[in-house]
């Protein structure tokens, strides 16, 4: 019912978040990490581009500096325009191989939400779901919990979704994002677990979801998960109840190289990645190929994948290996290979365009 009518209205309380905006809040990015070949390469953008087109090329450390400077210039009462510049940069920062530097920098943010300090309610409700997403994942990182604490956020944030799926009433569109976010905070708490070491829990907890139209894709990660911690029995149970045969094959094939059966493994990965020309196929065909001793063959296939695609962590590290198996040059070629990827067209795949040195086991 409505308030009495001589009762005075109670202003919403403001949101000032000028704090964010301090300069000292936020950290210089070390650059001895960094492939020099990326710091002399042309596809370098120049000075003043845009942090939309720095984004779309995947020069994400570049970015991460950029949303600062444009969160500082932000209008002190703009706060989504704040929010979504600060989501930038720790997601920035994450892909960058920084989550300690985002980790730490998220801290005033969190401390004035924890403190319930006048407005910190208002805040909650503008925060952009993606960027509370990632403010509970940068609070396990370095967490002498072990992850705990990200786990109660996360299901913090379920309970929340929930409420809001129950109040969206006849609207088919809140109750269909609210849902898919339910979904989603499902599999990131399994994903949480499985960081946490809690790889049987985390199987447990993939028992407890019942989406119907995620059926294949929770019941493939249940395979991947009974793989890992040795029940090769129970995902070879998982992968009979899939239902896509391209899933199957994959899976079939990895538990082939689970038991031993590697010759066999190689086949089955050649004969997918001839079939779909996938880059994940053709370097699984690579690894098996290097555990039956086609070294040779292996180091063909590396190499025609670094020429066609972008350098994803997988195949450089693998490439890097194989270098050092066949060659005592192998420093030298590593360097060469940072060179090629650095004169690659940027993009954002494969967490962008520029990579460290360690991508390249330098």
């Amino acid at each position: 019912s409505p308030p009495p009518a001589g009762l005075p209205h109670r202003p919403k309380a403001s949101i000032d978040l000028r704090f964010l905006q301090d300069p000292n809040l936020y950290h210089p990015l070390p650059t001895s990490d960094v492939a020099t070949a990326f710091w002399d390469s042309t596809q370098q953008p120049p000075p003043g581009t845009a942090l939309a087109d720095l984004l779309k090329g995947g020069h994400f450390r570049r970015a991460a500096d950029g949303a600062v400077n444009e969160l500082r210039r932000c209008s002190s009462d703009d706060t989504t325009q704040i929010l979504k510049l600060l989501y930038t940069r720790f997601a920035c920062l994450v892909l960058v191989s920084r989550p300690d530097i985002a980790a730490q920098e998220a801290l005033p943010l969190l401390d004035f939400l924890a403190r319930n300090a006048g407005g910190a309610n208002d805040v909650t409700t503008v925060v952009p779901w993606e960027l509370r997403l990632l403010l509970v994942r940068l609070q396990s990182v370095g967490a002498q919990d072990g992850g705990r604490r990200g786990i109660m956020g996360l299901y913090t944030l379920a309970a929340e979704a929930r409420v809001h799926a129950k109040e969206s009433g006849q609207d088919e569109n809140q109750l269909r994002l609210w849902r898919q976010r339910l979904d989603d905070l499902g599999l990131r708490i399994a994903d949480a677990l499985v960081e946490m070491g809690e790889l049987e829990t985390a199987n447990r907890h993939l028992d407890t979801l019942s989406y119907p139209h995620m059926v294949d894709y929770i019941t493939y990660r249940k395979a991947l998960l009974k793989a890992r911690v040795g029940d090769v029995d129970g995902a070879q149970a998982c992968v009979s109840n899939l239902s896509d045969k391209n899933q199957q094959d994959k899976l079939n094939a990895l538990l082939k190289m689970a038991n031993g059966e590697v010759a066999q493994a190689a086949d089955s990965w050649q004969s997918q990645h001839e079939s779909d020309a996938s880059a994940l196929d053709a370097n699984n065909w690579a690894v098996s190929m290097l555990y039956t001793g086609r070294i040779t063959t292996a180091y063909e296939v590396f190499e025609k994948l670094a020429n066609d695609h972008s350098g994803f962590p997988a195949l450089l590290f693998n490439l890097g290996t194989v270098y050092e198996l066949c060659t005592e040059r192998a420093v030298e070629r590593k360097s060469t290979l940072d060179q090629s990827m650095a004169a690659k067209a940027p993009s954002p795949d494969c967490g962008g365009w520029e990579k460290a040195t360690f991508d390249f086991k330098l």
